[in-house]
């Protein structure tokens, strides 16, 4: 008996020891045991104060906030509640992009729309990392982005005029791509020039219509701004680089790989044909706007793994593969498989991965708090 009680015990241990399972019950060991508790408490207030600091930027605004039901549920998830104490045993880094003051000594901070609701917590002299109910955050960020959004008014546009420094010009005119630019155009902050500048040719120009103008330069997060006539100092400008640079690297050759009326999208149980244009350029946007690179070492490489468990995205004669998950690897590469099977690189302009399994039904697996836990 004695013999069979110490073998399942070596079986466990080898399980808890060198599994991927084992790495997730050590975990989750760990922050029962590590992770402390710390209680917040604050006045009951009737309005908060939502500071907003543009990325890169010292620039900053203000919007105070009366909504009942966001003070609520702030007030739910977080007064006299028992939270996680996750500094120094979560690596994350938290600048403040977003700030909630909910009274003179107690706010928290983040800087993205967390799934997870990770924030840094400030009560009176102590400052720690914990979590909330993601709502609240979701609920910061369209506050925000609604008042970002009246602020990028004077840009809006059904086409835009892009011109480089060797006078060769571009016009955007796919929704999703315009959209695209709005989005940067949010970051961007400016001011009045009051000294005299010597103002060199830009690397682009970008037209947004008759009133507004952006005068870009290479890997530089500052410009100019024309609007109205006025040409006014601008900041924030980095979010339209990776743009720039792909949409004078073979665009009429990726728009004629790439637009299509109809795609059909297939994984290892699941088949979708979409024909919504709308739909269509949402994926085939990005990729035409995206570089496609070939590299010497993909002609010996097999990727029949990465493609019978990957998401095939058919347009026309070519496919865009996103590799599955085998085992507990996760294939980083994209792929473009073009007709006679010749594979390129894929960097899409943005992250269509998981529109594509929404599209699919796919339920996306994402990593929960306490497996997050070093240990």
């Amino acid at each position: 008996m004695i013999l069979v009680i110490l073998f399942v015990l070596a079986i466990l241990f080898s399980i808890i020891a060198f599994t991927g399972i084992g790495a997730e019950i050590r975990s989750y060991l760990t922050y029962k045991i590590m992770v402390p508790k710390e209680v917040v408490s604050f006045e009951e207030p009737e309005h908060v104060t939502i500071t907003y600091t543009y990325p890169l930027q010292n620039e900053k605004f203000d919007i105070d906030v009366t909504n009942e039901e966001l003070i609520k549920i702030i007030k739910d998830n977080i007064n006299h509640k028992k939270l996680e104490n996750y500094l120094g045993l979560i690596d994350l880094a938290v600048m403040g992009t977003y700030k909630i003051q909910l009274d003179d000594s107690t706010s928290f901070a983040f800087d993205y729309e967390d799934d997870d609701g990770y924030v840094m917590m400030h009560d009176n002299e102590k400052n720690f990392l914990t979590k909330i109910n993601p709502e609240i955050l979701s609920k910061v960020v369209a506050m925000i982005d609604e008042k970002l959004t009246q602020n990028i008014a004077m840009f809006q546009t059904e086409k835009i005029s892009i011109t480089n420094k060797e006078g060769k010009q571009i016009e955007i005119n796919r929704k999703t791509a315009i959209d695209y630019l709005l989005e940067q155009c949010k970051d961007i902050t400016s001011e009045e020039i009051v000294d005299e500048l010597n103002i060199v040719t830009p690397d682009y120009k970008i037209k947004f219509n008759d009133e507004v103008e952006i005068f870009k330069y290479n890997k530089n997060g500052q410009g100019f701004l024309l609007k109205n006539g006025n040409l006014n100092r601008a900041y924030g400008l980095e979010g339209f680089d990776t743009f720039l640079e792909n949409a004078f690297e073979n665009l009429e050759e990726k728009e004629k790989m790439f637009t299509t009326d109809k795609i059909t999208i297939t994984s290892k149980n699941k088949s979708k044909e979409i024909t919504d244009e709308t739909i269509i350029e949402k994926i085939t946007t990005p990729l035409i706007y995206g570089t496609i690179q070939e590299r010497d070492w993909l002609e010996n490489h097999d990727i029949t793994e990465e493609y019978e468990n990957g998401i095939k995205i058919k347009i026309n004669t070519c496919e865009f593969l996103i590799p599955g998950k085998i085992g507990y690897v996760t294939i980083g590469n994209r792929y473009i498989i073009t007709e006679d099977k010749k594979i390129k690189l894929c960097f899409p302009l943005q992250d269509i991965e998981r529109y594509v399994n929404e599209l699919l039904g796919n339920k996306q697996e994402k990593t929960k708090g306490p497996v997050s836990i070093a240990i």
